[in-house]
């Protein structure tokens, strides 16, 4: 049964006036996992990655964003601007979730889209009561810059200069956090190989498959072996012929 939660206005220090409301009319419990740009490509992997472990989940969304990769799933759904801290917290403050999952793709042209959008997750996360903060960033930042060419290091540099705010922001927040890097994302329809693997050597840039990184990320939630680390994530059997 799909469930929406509405952000009704503008939330205040002491006023959130948004509700989680389910089709029969209750208040969706809390707690779970509230996953931004969930009905993205990789996105709604990680949703029935979570449904299949019987976690609650929380569909952070755009008012325009298409939900068919979702059409039929038991989900909640908090429909607002991950740029507008207001909706951020609104959404947090209701679902009340122990692990905040950002697997927000493109747009990557917005200016302080990277950093506005995951610090405003860390801080609502933060002030709500979450346990667990996984957020999908880029191999090229901080230090693994030195894995992209010098041509790639300039022409991105701005946007990795936001993933890399947005990483200290969530190191220096408290949260128990998990920054999963991604170099090369497969071609849609690149199945699951069940090779992909998580590394923390700073050189490593390569392919990975939506599945494989959807269960990459699944499998660090409350996991001590990726808790508080960085990662890129890989795939050595992946071949793009380049």
């Amino acid at each position: 049964m799909t469930r929406t939660l509405f952000l009704v206005g503008l939330v205040t220090a002491l006023l959130a006036p948004v509700g989680v409301v389910r089709a029969d009319g209750h208040i969706a419990e809390p707690g779970g996992v509230i996953v931004f740009g969930g009905s993205g490509r990789t996105g709604a992997k990680i949703v029935d990655l979570l449904l299949a472990r019987g976690e609650p989940v929380t569909v952070f969304v755009r008012p325009t964003s298409g939900r068919a990769r979702l059409e039929g799933r038991d989900v909640s759904y908090a429909v607002g601007d991950a740029m507008k801290v207001a909706d951020v917290e609104a959404a947090i403050a209701v679902a009340k979730p122990r692990v905040v999952i950002n697997s927000i793709g493109g747009r990557s042209t917005q200016m302080g889209f990277w950093d506005t959008t995951q610090m405003n997750m860390t801080a609502a996360a933060k002030k709500h009561g979450a346990k667990e903060i996984i957020f999908h960033g880029s191999v090229g930042t901080g230090d693994s810059a030195m894995a992209y060419s010098a041509a790639a290091r300039e022409r991105t540099k701005d946007g990795m200069a936001e993933r890399f705010r947005a990483e200290e922001d969530m190191k220096a927040s408290g949260l128990d956090y998990v920054i999963i890097r991604t170099g090369i994302i497969a071609p849609e329809g690149t199945p699951a190989t069940g090779k992909g693997y998580l590394t923390e050597d700073r050189m490593a840039m390569g392919p990975v498959a939506r599945a494989d990184l959807a269960r990459l990320t699944v499998d660090c939630i409350g996991n001590s072996d990726c808790l508080n680390k960085t990662f890129a994530s890989v795939d050595d059997s992946i071949n793009l012929g380049r």
